[in-house]
């Protein structure tokens, strides 16, 4: 049996010039925090990379709370 929620359906992925929109950040400084293990590491689905809003989301917050 599947046990496959509505709750897990719901997920939106994001790619870089979006992640970028929020994050005023270059595209190479982004790749370096990926690299470096500070932004978590992308979900690949072929040749692209995607990140969920729910980890661009978490990680914005972590670094805002301390503001």
């Amino acid at each position: 049996m599947n046990d496959i929620t509505s709750r897990d359906m719901n997920v939106t992925l994001m790619r870089i010039p979006q992640i970028l929109k929020m994050m005023p950040i270059s595209k190479s400084k982004f790749w370096l925090m990926v690299q470096k293990g500070e932004f978590p590491k992308p979900i690949k689905i072929g040749r692209s990379s995607f990140w969920t809003i729910e980890q661009v989301q978490s990680f914005i917050r972590e670094r805002t709370d301390n503001i």
